[in-house]
């Protein structure tokens, strides 16, 4: 090949320019320096250095018309000889045997004869397959098999991701044009739709980064899509929702949790579900007659259980319920509740005493923990309800037939049992575990009717409807009582224990006010019912106030109070530890007591931080006490699943299933896993309060008014409690006139109705 020193008038050479072999004709040289003539009528200064080594040919004697004519022909015919190259033939003729060579080697493998032009367009062939051969002037490298395909595979992603980016950034720019304008993509978009695999790689990107769950890698190439989109939190739903990929209204919140909101997530784990519904049918099976208990053995597995028992050792759990408990036991739930955690015994003795027996559900019993089942489980961390539907935390063959405390039906259950004198006073407690007989499930409502007549401290009304008239004067939202009526079949139910509801309501006032003498703070919001009606775009919201089943409800809460406080105080006791909740902050003893008004919930609602769960107990303030452990929702809550079997393994082993440092570790994933369930539960709810706003305002115009009390106020603001939707807005005081009151009721007209963002505008107000 020629050299440096070669190089000469006359000569044809090429040098590199944006990457691109130069044909140029040396006019000039001195010392190292040339003057070279392109075919493009430039000319132009370089150095030797920058020659590539294939030279000529040398052109001699011409004029500048008839050298940039040459310098084309050169060109044209280089182009042709490059185009005709295999390089991939050559390459498999040398990988392997040949390490490096100049391109006359090369170019000699196929040509018979050569001349510059020969040379120059297999070079050029060469420069552009960068897979198979690299440039180190003079020679060109022969790589690898291996290199050449990881190459050809980093060259296949590179043309994907250049695919991808640019047509991802025009489609999305399409998308969001569509959005502004409120449409959705339709068939005649397809064709401006990018192709497979690019559509998919699109697709997945809106998800996961609705989800969060999107890696670094896409999360740059996320930045490189939507460089022609606005810069919004919520663009990956607004995109999908256009795309069709999710429908209108789509729960992104549960994708953040990766909460499987169907039944598909227990498939895998069917035959622990079936080991585990086959060891609580032979307990059911056993009847209502006490059997032979048997010493339990301790054994270690590779799981832990509160029985140190595997889903094989059927006789062991039989053990564990060797005794029935024949004691008449009721339930008050929802009349929509299936996985009903609780029961309750109440009865008042011949010597004054009362004796309070709750009986909880105990899946802990034949809980495998650490099996991948488990994992599932704790991942999901608790039951969601939503307007949409319930998501139970475990299948619902478990939650809502298998251990669930249905009627007229034998179930293993954890015995809480406390025995107060005559005036409220905690005299004895103990926890035990046996097999129960559930006499009904009575619904709040049912109980609610017939609490009313006898609850009333005042006067005797004279009917039902004088009760109703009254309550629903109490509201500014009037309640159609006729829709929310119990059946005559659950009202005829619950008026046969009237007697133990009765007892039980007074028992659990007094109770209450113990609680409240000792710093209890109870917030009362009134509730009102939130339900959907069609499915994406066409959901109509709906939020109607609804009666308030106060009476039934605080038997079920002081029940559930005193059932996880008495666990508490036996964990502590007997140095166990828990998942503890707790809220040890000090607040005036004029706060203490019952607050019903928004303003008066304000204010207190400020003095008390939120309550967190801790290993060591500590004080619960706003429930006046030392100590509280959520354990009466083993089917709807993880951590309750937990300090069930905590509890029952001391019971059964005198020692804890898990020491404080483990509990502390299981703490750490618990509070991850419930916090993301947890902000589903209150996001969602909240979002479809705004979607209502928003439908409402668009339904009836300027003349669409909402209810509220102003529950706060400063210098510059003033804050609203929305009646129905429990919603707070606030804008300046100016807005209110020269009086704004807290405890006033006012009419707003509201705008800039936000969902996604959760803000609204206050527009105008009218006092009341």
């Amino acid at each position: 090949m020629g050299q440096p020193n070669a190089i000469k008038v006359g000569l044809c050479v090429e040098f590199m320019q944006d990457n691109i072999p130069t044909l140029g004709y040396v006019l000039e040289e001195q010392g190292g320096k040339l003057r070279l003539l392109l075919a493009n009528r430039r000319e132009m200064n370089l150095t030797s250095a920058r020659i590539l080594p294939w030279l000529g040919p040398v052109l001699q004697g011409k004029s500048k018309e008839e050298i940039i004519s040459a310098l084309q022909f050169h060109k044209d015919e280089r182009k042709k000889i490059q185009d005709n190259v295999h390089v991939e033939d050559l390459w498999q003729m040398t990988q392997g045997e040949v390490l490096e060579e100049e391109i006359e080697f090369f170019a000699s493998l196929i040509e018979n004869e050569i001349n510059p032009d020969i040379i120059a367009g297999y070079a050029h062939a060469l420069l552009e397959t960068k897979s198979h051969f690299k440039f180190q002037n003079p020679c060109f490298e022969v790589f690898t098999e291996e290199t050449v395909n990881t190459r050809l595979e980093a060259e296949r992603l590179q043309k994907e991701r250049t695919a991808l980016v640019s047509g991802g950034a025009e489609w999305f720019k399409y998308l969001w044009d569509l959005y502004g304008k409120n449409h959705y993509v339709q068939d005649k978009d397809k064709e401006k739709e990018p192709q497979e695999p690019v559509a998919t790689t699109l697709k997945n990107l809106l998800l996961t980064k609705m989800a969060d769950q999107e890696s670094h890698e896409e999360e740059l190439l996320w930045k490189q899509v939507t460089k022609q989109v606005p810069d919004d939190i919520f663009m990956p739903y607004f995109l999908a929702v256009t795309w069709k990929i999710v429908p209108e209204h789509y729960n992104f919140w549960l994708a953040k949790a990766q909460y499987d909101s169907s039944q598909d997530f227990a498939l895998p784990f069917f035959y622990d579900i079936q080991k585990m519904q086959g060891i609580a049918q032979e307990i059911k099976n056993l009847g209502k007659q006490d059997i032979l208990k048997k010493e339990i053995p301790v054994k270690e597995h590779s799981n832990k259980n509160a029985l140190c028992a595997t889903l094989e050792d059927n006789d062991i759990f039989c053990s564990a319920f060797a005794h029935f408990s024949d004691k008449q036991y009721i339930s008050i739930d929802s009349e929509s509740t299936k996985d009903i955690d609780d029961a309750f015994s109440f009865v008042e003795l011949e010597n004054g005493d009362q004796e309070l027996v709750v009986a909880l559900a105990c899946p802990a019993f034949f809980w495998q923990f650490q099996s991948d089942f488990d994992k599932c489980i704790a991942k999901r961390s608790t039951s969601i309800y939503l307007p949409e539907g319930s998501l139970h935390m475990m299948p619902e063959s478990l939650s809502t037939a298998c251990y669930s405390l249905i009627e007229k039906e034998v179930k293993p259950a954890m015995l809480v049992r406390a025995l107060y004198d005559s005036e409220g006073n905690l005299k004895e407690s103990s926890l035990d575990f046996a097999r129960v007989f559930i006499q009904d499930n009575l619904q709040y409502s049912a109980c609610e009717q017939v609490l009313t007549p006898t609850a009333l401290e005042e006067k005797e009304p004279t009917s039902m409807e004088d009760v109703l008239a009254a309550e629903e004067k109490k509201s500014y939202y009037s309640c159609n009582y006729e829709k929310y009526a119990p059946s005559q079949e659950a009202l005829a139910k619950a008026q046969q224990y009237a007697t133990v509801l009765e007892k039980a309501y007074f028992f659990a006032q007094k109770h209450l006010q113990q609680r409240i003498e000792n710093g209890a703070v109870i917030l009362e919001r009134d509730e009102y019912d939130l339900s959907l009606e069609g499915e994406g775009k066409d959901t109509k919201v709906y939020i109607e106030a609804m009666p308030q089943n106060t009476k039934a409800q605080l038997i079920v809460a002081e029940c559930m109070v005193i059932a996880n406080s008495i666990v508490a105080d036996y964990a502590v006791k007997n140095g166990i530890s828990l998942f503890f909740r707790t809220q040890n902050v000090g607040i005036p003893k004029e706060k203490a007591g019952i607050w019903r008004k928004p303003e008066d919930i304000a204010k207190v609602a400020r003095l008390l931080s939120t309550a967190i769960t801790e290993i060591e107990a500590k004080p619960h303030t706003g429930l006046g006490l030392k100590a509280y452990s959520p354990i009466t929702s083993p089917l709807r809550r993880y951590g309750d699943l937990i300090n069930q079997a905590q509890i029952m393994h001391y019971s059964f082993f005198a020692k804890p299933l898990w020491t404080k440092e483990e509990m502390d570790n299981m703490l750490t994933q618990y509070n991850v896993y419930n916090g993301l369930a947890n902000q589903v539960q209150r996001n969602r709810p909240r979002y479809w309060r705004f979607v209502f706003m928003q439908q409402e305002a668009k339904r009836n115009g300027e003349a669409c008014t909402f209810h509220g009390i102003i529950s706060d106020e400063n210098d510059m603001y003033v804050t609203v409690t929305l009646t129905r939707e429990q919603i707070l807005v606030r804008a300046k005081k100016s807005l209110f006139g020269e009086k704004a009151l807290l405890g006033q009721e006012v009419l707003l007209r509201l705008g800039k109705i936000n969902p996604l963002q959760n803000e609204v505008s206050i527009m105008k107000v009218q006092e009341l």
